[in-house]
């Protein structure tokens, strides 16, 4: 959205809600945070002192909710979760809401089975039925014993629903109960075909779930028992599956000498589910990328390796992998818009210590501040084409997590 389509309308609607939230989110998206704050505030106070129907395309609880999250991110956490609360109050995008309070009570060191009982509480105070959106929540936050055990308090109807069913088996296997799950999985209405879950380009299919709990229950010596052969491509499947649900050992263990392909696949996968330093491990270890190789999965891992180099603050050398993968496909635009921050953060780094030497408050010190607010202000609008991987919060959990299993 360009900001005169924004700015037009509130020139003829000054006192508009929505227009005021239009104005917020296009600032948001060009880090311009102070400005986007009042906003968000200008917003949900006209809607106050207007009537209701003054502006029926206005959405209020969208609206503290996002108002919300800029309060975090401005490290106004107090402010943030009374925001969070507000949302609540309106009865919608609650469970979006609960994984926000959630991310709160997380990072103060607070245990899963503790956090399941504030989030209880703070949804009773807003809802009826909370365990619904609650167990949607601690899913979504990575605390998958928690979450199992309110979706077994379900009601018979609430707990047939094929998402919540779907997420019920999932975090069975999370927590290691493959029984219960293969139970769940074997049943006759459970198409082997159905997909469970997408998550970062890969589907979880039942097939595939069963089997890694065949694996986890019986080993190799599975298949006298109901667990079928598996070819190459039903091995890598369940192998990525087994990554996708936490079993990383039993991944390598199902897919046991890959090959090439499979292992950049493998990389890949831990890589996207959250296991960052442990595929990093693995780059590492190889003697060289497959910098000029056009096969999707060779692109895939050159990129991801062009990341973690991006995140360890090497851009140098994290352009240089950006720019051999474009020159192999000239059409990967991510690829483009990494070398592109590398770019920025590089002449930003040069400029901050340019600025450490040049003396406060002299033409030229006002001169490269002005440079490097328009840089923080093009690395934000570059950040949000989402050319970087993102982690929901289950999966930054897996960040520092390591494996007793060399993958070979």
């Amino acid at each position: 959205m360009k900001k005169d389509h924004v700015k037009f309308p509130l020139q003829s609607e000054q006192a508009s809600s929505s227009q005021q939230y239009k104005l917020a989110v296009w600032h948001r998206s060009r880090g311009m945070t102070g400005e986007a704050l009042l906003c968000f505030e200008k917003a949900l106070s006209l809607d106050k002192t207007n009537p209701p129907s003054k502006d029926t395309s206005f959405d209020e609880p969208m609206c503290w909710l996002e108002y919300g999250r800029l309060l975090r991110q401005l490290g106004r956490d107090y402010e943030a979760g009374m925001a969070f609360r507000e949302c609540l109050k309106t009865k919608r995008y609650i469970t979006e809401a609960l994984i926000e309070i959630g991310m709160f009570l997380g990072l103060s060191g607070m245990r899963d089975a503790d956090i399941r009982i504030q989030l209880t509480a703070i949804a009773s105070e807003f809802a009826e039925d909370a365990a619904l959106p609650v167990a949607e929540a601690l899913w979504a936050l990575g605390a998958f014993s928690a979450a199992a055990e309110l979706y077994a308090s379900l009601g018979t109807t609430a707990r047939s629903m094929e998402r919540n069913q779907a997420h019920y088996i999932l975090c069975l296997i999370y927590i290691n109960r493959f029984k219960e799950a293969l139970s769940l999985l074997s049943r006759k209405a459970m198409h082997h075909d159905r997909v469970l879950l997408t998550t970062s380009r890969h589907m979880i299919r039942a097939a595939e779930a069963a089997n890694l709990c065949k694996w986890c229950l019986h080993g190799i010596n599975g298949g006298g028992i109901g667990m079928p052969a598996l070819s190459r491509y039903e091995a890598l499947e369940t192998a990525k599956t087994a990554i996708a649900l936490g079993k990383v050992d039993e991944a390598l263990a199902i897919l046991s000498s890959p090959t090439e392909h499979e292992y950049n696949e493998l990389i890949y996968t831990l890589y996207k589910q959250g296991y960052r330093e442990l595929a990093a491990s693995r780059i590492s270890e190889m003697e060289c990328l497959p910098l000029y190789d056009r096969s999707q999965i060779s692109l895939d891992l050159c990129f991801i390796a062009a990341e973690i180099e991006y995140d360890k603050g090497n851009f140098e050398q994290a352009a240089s992998i950006f720019e051999a993968i474009y020159t192999t496909d000239p059409n990967h635009s991510t690829a483009r818009f990494g070398a592109a921050s590398c770019c920025l953060q590089q002449t930003k780094a040069s400029l901050m210590a340019r600025l450490e030497n040049t003396i406060v408050g002299t033409d030229l010190f006002h001169q490269i501040e002005r440079y490097l607010d328009n840089i923080s202000r093009a690395l934000h609008i570059l950040n949000i084409t989402d050319w970087h991987t993102r982690w929901t919060p289950a999966q930054m959990r897996n960040h520092g997590a390591a494996s007793a299993v060399v993958l070979h």
